[in-house]
């Protein structure tokens, strides 16, 4: 049945009743229904399937206290492949996609720089897939295969690729899509360095502005009455730089020169001699260069600056102590970037702030780290008992071995602490590579015989009769569709 064919489509009273749903009753929302019935276009575009099954999978791991492992793919024939061995979901990376899907066709690397439809397009392909293989399933009479088929699709949607209507219209792409869950971050699009060049590492915006991202995209989802799964994600552990200070909750975490320096560090030509310059400059927050300066009014000053940006911060810290150097603008970069103090705290402080208006928060880590972990862990869970929790898995583990046993026991370590959802960002490429690598080298060697071996008969032993199956089937289909339009006379 078509829900726009329903009075309730557009009724307030139906949209209240259902914001009041398991799914949605956690939810802060500062609109009424009025909005959302403004918004609503004539038709009901949500795949809602994929995302219910997404909810009930990570309900299942929360009541189970387990975590739920999901790689990644890059394409149809991968995303196939973790299907088959039982994988329940699978992670669309910005990163991956971006290295074989964008508008100019050429590659790049985890930037977001790309445009803002190429992860949405990469989704509906993979979903259009799993329609397909959905299709040949049923032809066969093979109901569970077929119900497999439909496994959820989590995608990375980077910085929402600009202001709140970009973020709304990247949203109702998602949607359309298939999609079953996604993530947004606090990152400035197309301004991560991989290298530390300079002492930049990642740039993030201001607190307001990403709260601004995760909302409009929770206000994209009610207009499209979509089921699908919000995530936050912070990128705060690895944040060396914002590019405002005019938020007041990110006052604590923005440092400043204690130093009067002779040059503003955009002024230093060489990058070893603005290495030098900050030494020499010794950065510090607010609080903390006030506190060396004089500790006997920090009490005071922490009363007063209370809810203040830097700015006016700095003017009562004067106040209090009218000799008191700090300054936020002389270590501003020549892209005009304030210096930050990233790490656990500021993840944790983004997370609560954000934690309402989401399904999940993710604190994005560049390697495991089981201290910050439970840290993360109890502050959220403290503030929002039963808030679903993400951690991702890039590496920190060192190639000997001597680690193993810590690797074999993180899923049930991370269950323990409460979160539902760990993933691998580069797993499918990787996997996708050596499988491919490998295969290739036998064909080379081997010829028929090394495709046969190493590829051909494998998969046969899968239960199905060839290795070829999903072809005769789908074209099964295809005689299917043509018999019934038949020749036209």
């Amino acid at each position: 049945m078509d829900p726009t064919s329903s009075p309730d489509w557009r009724s307030p009273e139906a949209i209240q009743k259902w914001w009041y749903t398991p799914s949605q009753r956690d939810i802060k929302r500062d609109y009424p229904p009025s909005t959302v019935i403004a918004l609503r276009d004539g038709l009901f575009e949500a795949h809602n399937r994929p995302a219910n099954k997404l909810r009930g999978i990570f309900a299942r791991h929360q009541q189970c206290k387990s975590v739920h492992l999901v790689p990644s793919v890059i394409e149809p024939v991968s995303l196939q492949m973790i299907s088959e061995v039982g994988f329940e979901t699978a992670y669309v990376s910005g990163g991956m996609a971006s290295m074989t899907d964008t508008a100019t066709n050429d590659p790049t690397t985890d930037l977001s720089d790309y445009t803002y439809d190429t992860v949405p397009n990469k989704v509906a392909s993979l979903y259009r897939s799993q329609l397909l293989h959905y299709r040949t399933a049923m032809a066969r009479g093979d109901t569970d295969r077929a119900e497999a088929s439909i496994v959820p699709l989590i995608a990375d949607g980077d910085s929402g690729a600009g202001l709140h209507t970009t973020v709304m219209k990247l949203t109702k792409l998602f949607v359309q899509s298939g999609v079953a869950g996604f993530h947004l971050d606090d990152l400035l699009s197309g301004a991560k360095r991989f290298d530390g060049h300079d002492g930049v590492g990642y740039v993030v915006v201001p607190l307001s502005e990403h709260v601004r991202r995760l909302k409009a995209a929770k206000l994209q989802l009610d207009v499209m009455g979509a089921e699908t799964v919000l995530i936050h994600r912070t990128d705060a552990m690895s944040a060396t730089h914002i590019t405002s200070t005019i938020d007041p909750r990110d006052t604590p975490f923005i440092l400043g020169a204690t130093v009067n320096m002779p040059t503003d560090l955009c002024e230093v030509e060489s990058g070893p001699l603005r290495a030098q310059w900050k030494i020499d400059a010794k950065l510090a927050t607010l609080e903390e260069a006030f506190a060396s300066a004089c500790p006997d009014l920090v009490a005071t000053l922490k009363t007063r600056i209370a809810g203040l940006n830097v700015s006016r911060a700095l003017r009562v810290a004067q106040e209090l102590y009218p000799d008191f150097f700090w300054s936020a603008e002389s270590p501003r970069t020549a892209q005009g970037w304030y210096a930050f103090k990233g790490g656990i705290d500021c993840a944790i402080s983004r997370s609560l702030v954000c934690a309402p208006l989401v399904d999940m928060t993710w604190a994005c880590v560049g390697s495991y780290d089981p201290k910050g972990a439970a840290q993360i862990a109890a502050a959220v869970q403290e503030a929002y008992p039963g808030k679903w929790m993400a951690y991702n898995i890039t590496g920190g583990f060192p190639d000997d071995g001597s680690r193993d046993d810590e690797v074999k026991a993180l899923p049930e370590s991370l269950a323990s602490l409460g979160y539902v959802w760990q993933f691998l960002p580069i797993a499918g490429l990787t996997a996708v590579a050596v499988g491919v690598r490998s295969v290739g080298l036998e064909i080379k060697k081997g010829g028929l015989l090394g495709y046969l071996q190493s590829a051909s008969r494998p998969a046969g032993r899968t239960g199905h009769p060839s290795a070829e199956w999903w072809w005769k089937d789908m074209a099964r289909l295809t005689d299917m569709a043509a018999d019934a339009i038949g020749e036209g006379l």
